[in-house]
This record gives C-alpha cells, sequence and structure tokens, in this order.
C-alpha cells in the first residue's frame, strides 16, 4: 500500500524552479510550475542519470546529459511520447505549508 511522506515546506520550493531531495529511499525532483508542485524520480529513464540537474523551463524538464525532456506533470518524454520510457512521476499534495508525496511501499 502506497503512504503518503511529508518531504519538506512549501516555501522551501522556489517559484518557478525546482528543488531535489530524498523522500524515504528515493530521490525525487519537486517541480514548482505557476505555483503547483510536480513530483519526478530524479532519475532519467533514458540512462538512469540524476534528471534533477537539468533546466526547468515552465512544465518541461530537461537532462543535462542526453537533451531528453519530460512534461513534470506527466512524466512523458516531450519530443518522444510513445518511443520512450516516461519519468516516474508520484502524486503530491501540499497541506498548509508542509508537501507530501506518494510513495510505492
Amino acid at each position: 500500500m502506497a503512504k503518503w511522506i511529508e518531504v519538506c515546506g512549501r516555501r522551501e520550493v522556489p517559484a518557478g524552479d525546482k528543488l531535489c531531495l530524498k523522500a524515504g529511499n528515493c530521490s525525487i525532483v519537486l517541480c514548482d510550475v505557476d505555483g503547483e508542485i510536480s513530483a519526478l524520480e530524479n532519475i532519467c529513464p533514458h540512462a538512469g542519470l540524476p534528471l534533477g540537474e537539468g533546466e526547468l523551463r515552465g512544465a518541461v524538464l530537461t537532462c543535462p546529459y542526453h537533451g531528453y525532456a519530460f512534461n513534470v506533470r506527466s512524466g512523458l518524454n516531450v519530443d518522444f511520447p510513445r518511443e520512450e520510457p516516461p519519468a516516474r512521476t508520484f502524486k503530491v499534495k501540499v497541506e498548509g505549508n508542509k508537501v507530501w508525496v506518494e510513495l510505492d511501499p
């Protein structure tokens, strides 16, 4: 059964930017796009490198190593949505000043 984990305070995720952190045993990237927080695993599905080291432009996070770009809300590769595996995403909820992420056991 999945469980919700408090990962940070809401103000820790900069507006229009990202924050890399650990949630349980998982490395994740929180992205603030227009005030909405999205969460992805900090692993590029293309080559397994840290996706969170890339640049966030709008809702697209681009891996700095090979240029693969992912929609932070859906995890889909924006250039090859049917050919490349998506980045793993997580459900997020914000309650007051706390950001929670739902993780699988």
